[in-house]
């Protein structure tokens, strides 16, 4: 009986077995597809066919864009695809599958010009009559040369300059020197053989260098148009390209082994004096002293290079863009470029300012950027890319701009600040202020409000005796004003604030990564203004003190409401006055951990003063709370310490 058992057993067992076995496994998820390709071009005149392989792994659907307003769905391996004309294009593909889908670019840069048998052209007399430079041919200036009139040049076309020679427009002058990316113009040294030959027939026995030649100079005369040009060792006298007092174009055009820098540190591109209406984008500079200079009438956007696209390393002696200030009123712009940073001096800005995401400004010594009548800063970073304010010596923001390797280090009070004089609407995100604070302060809100968030403020601030000037002086700031999650550590005084707004328990005052390194003056200095904007005023800090410096005259009907933990000191002299003449006008006065003392305690809230252990707090350090009924009172609660009454 027992064997039988356990036969039926083994076979219900090896049943089971078998019913699970033809039971559907669960399928593997599809993979997810990549997308992947290469293009080919060949030299070509007129039409230019490209060969694409597609190397792309598990998709169904290819969506291809081939950048010269023509789209296709092609799924072979290997197909060919023709542009109309030569120029340089952006291929994207985005591919789909079960698994997803993915998507890739590529840029290419397809035909070129048949081979130049290059006649030269002496240039030597200036031109007055509308004229033409034509493609495969060699023009030598031989000297200054004035233009007063249209000078057209061709794609193609070789512009060589002997020593110390330019071009200079005169009235009615304007250079229209569109090239392409097959066929770009040449404007460079006599002794360049590289292009259009060897021109001064000496062979091998000389080279170029920078700073060869001189310029070529606007003067004051606006319509040119330079695209696709390249621009090659000029710049003895400051610059390559000049556009002083003119509105000109200059894009997809390459500046190498130009001038630039010191003395006059004009920029190979010099736009330090153009007008509004200038257009500099997707230009390329190195080997360069310095790359450019440009003035806050313009925007400037992210589409410029500053290295060799063929080797990163190679880039500009002082790499950075130089902002010079108008004599007039700024209009609205928005500077976008964070592969280097922009290298200021004073400035001042009457419309709004817009800072991208990832801008660097570098300020030279004892500099500010000024906001000024409907001028606002709206400077949104992100974690990932922040708008960082510094030095113009801090290497490690945007690199050695002032191209002296480790000799200079930034400290503290290496510039003054940024002044928001008076406006309102300004935006600050993500943002780092460094090194500033020549004078006391490196964020001004000044009479305006502003929204302050997710800020660093380190290594700021110069200690000076009026105690409100801090590396956040928000202390005439205007209603409105939001401060809320920043960091501050190694600064003077990292904050100042007024009545005028509330402050929450967000803010950190200490280093994140380090919380020993915090503030010389570990306070929050208050400014109090009776209450005048904002009859309700809620105090939530709790990591360090507000230090009063003024009476707190908390008006009838107004309240000032204070959180569990928070800490209020005060200086000599200085009173809390209820003028209701009763407790209810300071809300949570006795609540847990909320204390009031005198700025020498440094066991509450940290060293206030910062004076480390010179002195002690004792009786009569400051006034108390004043009850403000006929005939008057002072508080005796326990949370009071070192008062007089």
């Amino acid at each position: 009986m027992s064997t039988l058992f356990s036969q039926r057993v083994l076979l219900l067992a090896i049943s089971l077995l078998i019913l699970n076995s033809c039971k559907d496994k669960p399928e593997d998820p599809a993979p997810k597809p990549t997308a992947t390709f290469t293009l080919t071009s060949s030299t070509c005149q007129g039409t230019c066919p490209v060969t694409v392989k597609n190397a792309s792994q598990h998709a169904t659907k290819y969506t291809w864009n081939f950048g010269d307003g023509t789209t296709g769905t092609q799924s072979e391996v290997q197909f060919d695809h023709a542009y109309a004309q030569a120029g340089t294009f952006r291929v994207k593909l985005l591919v789909e599958g079960a698994g997803g889908s993915d998507t890739t670019s590529r840029k290419i840069v397809v035909g070129s010009g048949a081979a130049c048998s290059y006649s030269v052209v002496p240039v030597n007399s200036s031109i007055t009559t509308p004229t033409t430079w034509q493609s495969c041919k060699v023009y030598v200036v031989e000297s200054s040369v004035g233009i007063s009139n249209t000078l057209t040049i061709q794609p193609g076309a070789v512009i060589k300059f002997k020593n110390g020679a330019g071009l200079t427009l005169t009235s009615g002058g304007r250079i229209e020197a569109a090239g392409t990316a097959a066929e770009p113009i040449f404007f460079t040294s006599y002794l360049d053989d590289a292009r259009g030959g060897d021109t001064n027939g000496d062979g091998t026995a000389t080279t170029p260098a920078k700073k060869y030649w001189s310029e070529i100079s606007l003067s004051g005369q606006s319509g040119s148009r330079f695209e696709h040009c390249q621009f090659m060792y000029a710049g003895s006298s400051g610059s390559a390209l000049d556009l002083w007092g003119a509105a000109a174009t200059v894009k997809n055009c390459t500046f190498t082994r130009n001038g630039g820098g010191a003395p006059s540190f004009s920029g190979t591109l010099d736009a330090g004096n153009s007008l509004a209406g200038t257009v500099i984008q997707n230009n390329t500079f190195y080997g360069n002293e310095l790359p450019m200079r440009i003035i806050n009438l313009f925007s400037l956007d992210d589409s410029n290079v500053f290295h060799n696209p063929q080797n990163t390393g190679q880039t500009n002696d002082y790499n950075g863009i130089w902002m010079e200030d108008t004599s007039g009123n700024s209009p609205a712009l928005t500077l976008g470029e964070t592969e280097v940073p922009f290298v200021m001096e004073n400035t001042g800005w009457d419309a709004p300012l817009t800072l991208m995401p990832g801008v660097t400004l570098k300020m030279k010594a004892g500099t500010s950027v000024q906001l000024n009548g409907a001028g606002r800063l709206l400077a949104r970073g992100t974690a990932a890319q922040p708008i960082v304010v510094t030095s113009y010596l801090d290497d490690s923001h945007g690199g050695d701009t002032n191209h002296d390797g480790n000799t200079t280090a930034p400290a503290k009070k290496d510039w003054r600040a940024v002044l928001i004089n008076g406006t309102n609407g300004s935006a600050f995100e993500h943002c780092q202020f460094l090194y500033g604070g020549s004078g006391g302060s490196t964020l001004d809100l000044f009479g305006g409000s502003a929204t302050v968030t997710q800020c660093t403020f380190a290594h700021n601030g110069e200690d000076v005796s009026i105690v409100t000037d801090a590396a956040l002086d928000a202390y005439r700031a205007d209603a409105g004003t939001l401060i809320q999650g920043n960091i501050f550590y190694d600064n003077i005084r990292p904050l100042s604030i007024t009545s005028s707004f509330d402050l929450d328990n967000s803010n950190t005052f200490h280093n994140p990564v380090n919380s020993s390194e915090k503030n010389m003056y570990q306070g929050i200095i208050v400014y109090w203004d009776n209450n005048v904007s904002k009859p309700n005023v809620s105090w939530g800090e709790t990591e360090l003190a507000y230090v009063n410096t003024t009476d707190v005259d908390v008006a009838k009907n107004k309240t000032l409401a204070l959180a569990n933990n928070v800490v209020l000191k005060f200086t000599r002299d200085v009173e809390v006055i209820l003028r209701e003449g009763t407790p209810g006008q300071l809300l949570n006065a006795t609540g847990t951990g909320v204390l009031f003392t005198s700025v020498k305690d440094d066991t509450q809230g940290g060293d206030s003063n910062g004076n480390g252990a010179a002195n002690s707090p004792a009786a009569g350090d400051w006034e108390g709370i004043y009850f403000d009924t006929a005939p008057g009172s002072w508080a005796q609660w326990s949370s009071i310490r070192y008062d007089k009454h």
